[in-house]
């Protein structure tokens, strides 16, 4: 079930780019490999082209998923993304279904231990930006001095 709902929520994402975004290329060399994708998106990151980066790493989980290695990659880089977007309740969604993977996955002993040393400290992160730390009274007196 939670399987399904993922590729849902991957496709959904996938069809709102072409939507959305007109740099997103029409189709994708069918001949095009794994690592291409990475390739691309990392050069659509590194100009800030976030829907542009989105759609390789889409295409990737959608042509690819039985390389969980590199999956688990693409699917932290989505989530990366959304955080570089501020779109920081969909991003904490993400990096909670990769901790998640990490915690049931069967393929979990295949995962790169970074993406979930990572996606802790950007969870962390946004817990600090949605919960940012509330002021003593003597801050608060502090900077009305």
């Amino acid at each position: 079930m939670k399987r399904n709902l993922i590729l849902f929520a991957i496709l959904a994402a996938a069809a709102s780019l072409f939507i959305s975004c007109a740099s997103v290329p029409a189709e994708i060399d069918p001949d095009m490999n794994e690592e291409m994708f990475f390739k691309n998106a990392q050069e659509a990151m590194d100009q800030n082209y976030y829907n542009l980066a989105l759609y390789y790493y889409e295409v990737y989980l959608v042509r690819y998923p039985e390389n969980h290695h590199k999956t688990i990659g693409a699917e932290y880089e989505r989530a990366l993304i959304y955080y570089k977007m501020k779109e920081y309740d969909y991003s904490k969604a993400l990096f909670e279904l990769i901790l998640d993977k990490y915690e049931n996955s069967p393929f979990a002993v295949m995962y790169p231990e970074r993406y979930k040393i990572l996606s802790r400290k950007i969870l962390d992160k946004i817990d600090e930006i949605q919960n940012p730390p509330k002021k003593s009274q003597e801050e608060k007196t502090s900077e009305t001095e």
